[in-house]
């Protein structure tokens, strides 16, 4: 199995999802990355960590109480950061 950045797997799952909350983003990890893979962001907490890291850096936009959408500038890191390192 290939490492996946957390953050770039977040980003990933949010773009189809979205908007949505961090259980929507955590029930889609299966829809796009294999099980076993889905299970180690879920369990490990790392989608959540990564949820974090996004609402920090304003990566992420709130658009009601616990429901988010990407903001432009994350966007980028998904085509740029994310696709090239895999």
């Amino acid at each position: 199995m290939s490492k996946i950045d957390p953050l770039f797997a977040y980003f990933t799952i949010l773009a189809v999802v979205q908007p949505a909350r961090i259980q929507d983003i955590e029930a889609g990890a299966e829809q796009l990355f294999s099980a076993e893979y889905a299970r180690k962001l879920v369990g490990e907490g790392l989608l959540r960590a990564a949820h974090e890291t996004a609402r920090s850096k304003s990566l992420v936009l709130q658009i009601k109480r616990g429901v988010y959408f990407t903001a432009p500038s994350a966007k980028q890191y998904v085509r740029r950061e994310g696709l090239e390192q895999m």
